[in-house]
């Protein structure tokens, strides 16, 4: 029996939001810079440290307020091309970018939400390094929407527009270093009521806004450039937002593992922990990096005895995730120590059996209790393991959790609150002009009517329509073609290349200057594979050598097939004809005198 036919969702209360952040494919939202993300060699570099600020609120946010207890500076890289005095927080923001924000209203509109009458640009509480400032510029454009899905009500209480955040280059536990080229890029934030019961309808419900977004044609496209987040409760558990969904199969799983943790959660009783107590001169002569790394640079090791836990750190809490690797990313989030030792993985890591038996003599473990050690400064050490005491405590909280790619989470910060948000002083407020705003046609609808008013396939709607080509504008353009076969050379012909002669090339580049050489009657119709692969490797294209053949040509090249194939049938015959033929004449045409001559 699967997992998901294991979960009764009705019976354990399950409730489901989504919030989805989409990079639109227009400037950067306070500047004119390229949304461009790069990798390549910085021009500049900066540092800085950065500090929790009182909220709208009178309070310091508590998830900003971890963030900033790990007392990390952050390096910032940036081009001299494309990334500007903004961006290093060295200028104060200009005007909204107006593309940008049409998009928002747009999709505002397409969800059917009120567009609030004016826009207020607010500051987000963000000291994690990702924001030079500080803070998150966001604002809110539309509220009151809602989706259909399965003729069932998904509310969108909230449509924004906000900037990306920097990009991660690289992390350690003194500092970050960012790129800023994302920095900047303008997101739209939409967020759903919590009106999701079924892991299956998250999914679902996520692809539908997906192609509402995709329909603007105005979102970027690729991995990275849309990020869904999750947020899971049910009976007797918490809300819990599981960032960076990037993969829209994944959802049913990050929910259905996040539905067993909570379980678990709820289930658990709070083991009896010891105090701190320093195992440093135990170790002193330990072989592990990590403890030899500590005790090199003056720092302890210190260890807590969990009593009656043996055996139990090892336990998984959700499929792929046991405790002992839940507590260990607490440490890091808390106190950005690398990780931690448990009992009931050692000895191991360079910890011999000799060792783990000195340290539970050290903390007077009986048979039936465990222990955990971690190795740092004194004051992280300090930090960490009080921060694994405390989440035996409240193992269940409202928190934030990183999605990774096998469907387990992992622990990033606690659940950030109002307290961070605060009116941005150096935008004034927007009069959106929403009479202007005119509305895309759906992806969903356009797939329906390719079908119908081109009676093509389904499947080369579908993609015609994704893939944002304009497809009316070509049938306008070369009426002589069917549309089936133009339909088929922009979908399945690149593919062809790519698959068979392992060619990836731009064809439509070439597209518009072959098919209309196939509508003057230049070169044949199934000549353009062949044309597109001469291209690619580099040929000097003369279209009068693949010219057709005329009739008589033809005719000759038939006979010399009926002669060498005496008493083959037709198919047989249509068949050697087609290969001798290729590219020089038209199926319609060979068959037309093949049964001639026949």
């Amino acid at each position: 029996m699967s997992k998901k036919q294991e979960i009764d969702y009705e019976k354990i209360g399950l409730i489901c939001g989504l919030e989805i952040h989409q990079q639109l494919d227009t400037n950067k939202l306070f500047c004119n810079c390229p949304s461009i993300i790069r990798d390549d060699k910085p021009d500049v570099e900066v540092r800085r440290r950065l500090k929790a600020v009182i909220g709208e609120d009178g309070h310091i946010d508590k998830a900003a307020l971890a963030a900033a207890n790990r007392d990390k500076f952050y390096d910032y890289q940036g081009y001299t091309d494309s990334t500007c005095l903004i961006e290093f927080d060295e200028q104060p923001p200009e005007t909204m970018n107006k593309n940008a924000l049409e998009v928002v209203l747009q999709v505002s509109k397409m969800i059917n939400a009120e567009i609030v009458d004016e826009i207020q640009v607010m500051r987000k509480t963000v000291v994690d390094g990702s924001n030079t400032s500080g803070f998150q510029r966001t604002s809110l454009v539309g509220q009151y929407g809602y989706l259909t899905v399965n003729n069932k009500r998904i509310g969108v209480p909230t449509i924004c527009i906000e900037e990306d955040s920097a990009k991660i280059v690289s992390r350690n536990k003194n500092y970050d270093v960012y790129n800023l080229s994302r920095l900047g890029i303008p997101l739209i934030e939409l967020a759903t009521d919590p009106d999701i019961n079924h892991p299956e309808e998250a999914k679902e419900v996520a692809s539908m806004i997906g192609m509402i977004l995709r329909s603007t044609g105005k979102v970027k496209r690729g991995l990275g450039t849309i990020r869904q987040d999750v947020n899971v409760s049910i009976k007797g558990g918490l809300r819990v937002e599981i960032k960076g969904a990037q993969d829209l199969k994944m959802i049913p799983t990050l929910i259905d593992n996040e539905i067993i943790r909570q379980k678990y959660c709820i289930n658990f009783k709070t083991p009896k922990t010891s105090d701190l107590i320093d195992v440093s001169k135990t170790l002193e002569k330990c072989e592990s990096k990590v403890i030899r790394s500590a005790l090199d640079n003056k720092g302890v090791v210190l260890a807590i005895k969990i009593e009656g836990f043996n055996g139990k750190l090892g336990e998984h809490i959700s499929p792929g995730k046991r405790l002992g690797s839940e507590l260990s990313d607490y440490a890091k989030g808390h106190a950005g120590v690398k990780g931690l030792f448990h009992s009931d993985e050692l000895p191991k890591y360079g910890i011999t059996e000799k060792e783990v038996e000195s340290i539970k003599k050290k903390l007077v473990c009986k048979k039936d209790d465990a222990f955990i050690i971690i190795g740092d400064n004194e004051e992280v050490s300090k930090r960490a393991l009080k921060s694994v005491k405390d989440r035996f405590k409240n193992i269940l909280t409202k928190e934030v959790r990183k999605a990774n790619e096998d469907g387990t989470t992992s622990y990033m910060r606690p659940m950030p609150g109002a307290a961070r948000m605060y009116p941005e002083t150096d935008c004034v407020p927007i009069k959106p002009n929403v009479k202007d705003i005119k509305l895309p046609e759906l992806i969903s609808d356009k797939i329906l009517r390719f079908e119908k008013d081109y009676k093509i396939s389904k499947d080369l709607a579908s993609q015609l329509a994704k893939q944002s080509i304009d497809f009316d504008d070509y049938t306008k353009r070369f009426k002589d073609l069917t549309p089936s076969y133009i339909a088929d050379n922009l979908i399945n012909t690149p593919k062809l290349l790519k698959t068979r002669y392992k060619l990836n090339l731009d064809i439509f580049s070439h597209i518009d200057e072959l098919f209309l050489k196939v509508e003057e009657g230049v070169i044949p119709k199934d000549s353009i594979t062949d044309i597109l692969l001469d291209i690619g490797s580099g040929k000097k294209i003369d279209f009068n050598n693949y010219a057709m053949m005329s009739d008589d040509d033809i005719s000759k090249v038939i006979k010399e097939v009926i002669a060498s194939n005496k008493g083959a049938p037709m198919g047989a015959l249509m068949g050697e004809a087609m290969k001798r033929l290729k590219g020089k004449a038209e199926g319609k045409k060979i068959s037309e005198i093949l049964r001639k001559l026949m």
